[in-house]
């Protein structure tokens, strides 16, 4: 091809049409007046505290040389563990109780793409290939008494029959009628319920939730509390026991604030999930796949450490990790208001599963403070991601309006329905004020303004800040 460019060429002629960026000069920059009004958010930062041990060892092999978040790679490779240590015939596996309320190693979450090019999928092929077996000879898998690994689907989530259908209690004749059509396959323990679902599109999942009649939704978040499902159903009626089901799903943040229904998340479907944020790492034009010599050692480590915990049953925390707990605890308590409030609400119990989950990937009987601490970092990014994502927005949007309209200065119940234009019904707008009052986030008082009679005067509270995070501390590599 004589009109062919050579490489040099080519990009000469790709650069002579790009469009060009001058760089800020210093008189340019952004005002700091200007950053404050425009509220601008830092993307979070992920601390290398979340991946101790072989969870650290892994995600910086397969981060090497990959585009891929680590942020992203770290809760896959913990949801996919989860899924293997709980749930085993003939024991339940390891747990912790709190009060009488029991938690299992089991996480659901959400890896959130800045976009369509954030390599969310890229976390996946690297963690399908730890927990593969390809490395791990029969006569060790015999020794460590490792039986069948969990069941994986890709799903996509759309209704909660379908998914309560697939980990359903089966009768003796659906075993036997399914075993001989498919003689091959190996016949797992009637009480394996062990489900990993990995499903690159959330966004399907949430316009199902939207439909009438659509159980996806209460479906998911019974499983995620006890992993029992047992609709009132008149026909053909499926009833789940002891179910283990941990979801790992994908969604770019732009589908993620438009499909996310108010009434998800007010329920408590959205705080079940942990909401990771994710982007490119870097930029690497041909990705190197990992070196057998370095993920063979790990993945033999890591099913012998899957092994031993299977074995586990109700564990506790040690009294240094007692220590750290109480410390913490009133913080991860607090309620938090708006959108992401609703979201990140359920602090306590997905840290106490975290923490879990790092004793037992660090083969300990029990949960040890540098656990509970790998926890507070897993769940530090987690929130951060989540008020990233969903910001001070609001639930309900005239809630939204009302504080916004009350920054600017306290007033009357009068002036603040003609600030809302007076299309605001008062049936509506009371309930509203109520609830702000009672969650402290407003101030009404009544003051005379007559003889005999009283004006209320609705002010923001100050001293109630919207967000109370924990202080985050940025690991090194």
């Amino acid at each position: 091809m004589d009109g062919a460019l050579s490489p040099q060429q080519f990009r000469e002629a790709i650069g002579a049409r790009s469009v060009r960026v001058a760089p800020l000069s210093a008189g340019s920059e952004l005002s700091s007046e200007l950053a404050e009004e425009m509220n601008l958010k830092a993307w979070p930062v992920f601390s290398w505290n979340a991946c101790p041990g072989l969870l650290g060892d892994f995600v910086r092999l397969a981060t090497r040389d990959s585009e891929a978040d680590p942020a992203a790679i770290a809760i896959t490779t913990l949801v996919r563990f989860c899924a293997e240590i709980y749930g085993y015939a003939p024991n339940a596996g390891p747990h912790i109780y709190v009060g009488e309320t029991v938690h299992p190693p089991r996480l659901f979450a959400v890896i959130c793409g800045s976009s369509s090019k954030a390599r969310k999928g890229t976390s996946r092929k690297p963690v399908e290939r730890l927990f593969s077996r390809m490395f791990c000879a029969a006569a060790d898998l015999q020794k460590w008494q490792l039986g069948l690994p969990a069941r994986e689907s890709g799903g996509p989530l759309s209704t909660g029959e379908g998914l309560a259908f697939f980990v359903r209690d089966e009768s003796d004749e659906e075993r036997e009628r399914w075993h001989k059509q498919h003689p091959n396959e190996p016949v797992r323990a009637k009480d394996d319920k062990r489900l990993v679902i990995f499903d690159e599109e959330f966004a399907s999942a949430l316009a199902c939730t939207k439909r009438e009649g659509n159980t996806l939704s209460s479906c998911i978040r019974s499983f995620w509390d006890s992993g029992a499902y047992s609709p009132l159903t008149k026909n053909n009626p499926v009833v789940v026991q002891r179910a283990h089901i941990n979801i790992l799903t994908h969604i770019t943040i732009q589908e993620l604030l438009v499909r996310l229904g108010d009434v998800q998340v007010v329920n408590g479907f959205g705080n079940r999930f942990l909401w990771i944020c994710a982007r490119r790492s870097k930029m690497i034009p041909l990705p190197a796949q990992m070196p057998e010599t370095e993920i063979a050692p790990l993945q033999r480590e890591l099913w012998q450490i899957v092994a031993h915990a299977q074995t586990r049953g109700a564990m506790a925390m040690a009294s240094n990790a007692v220590e750290l707990w109480k410390h913490v605890y009133s913080e991860l308590s607090k309620e938090h208001f708006g959108l992401a409030g609703s979201i990140i609400n359920r602090a306590e119990a997905q840290t106490l599963r975290l923490s879990l989950v790092y004793a037992l990937l660090d083969g300990k009987a029990q949960i040890e403070e540098t656990h509970l601490q790998a926890a507070l970092a897993m769940w530090q990014y987690a929130q951060d991601s989540a008020l990233y994502i969903f910001g001070d927005r609001a639930v309900d949007p005239l809630e939204e309006k009302v504080l916004g309209i009350l920054r600017q200065g306290q007033l009357t119940s009068t002036e603040l329905s003609a600030a809302l234009n007076r299309n605001i019904p008062k049936a509506r707008l009371e309930p509203l004020l109520q609830q702000l009052e009672t969650q402290q986030r407003i101030i009404i008082r009544k003051e005379k303004r007559g003889p005999t009679r009283f004006t209320q005067i609705i002010s923001l509270n100050e001293t109630n800040e919207l967000y109370e995070t924990l202080p985050s501390c940025e690991g090194q590599a």
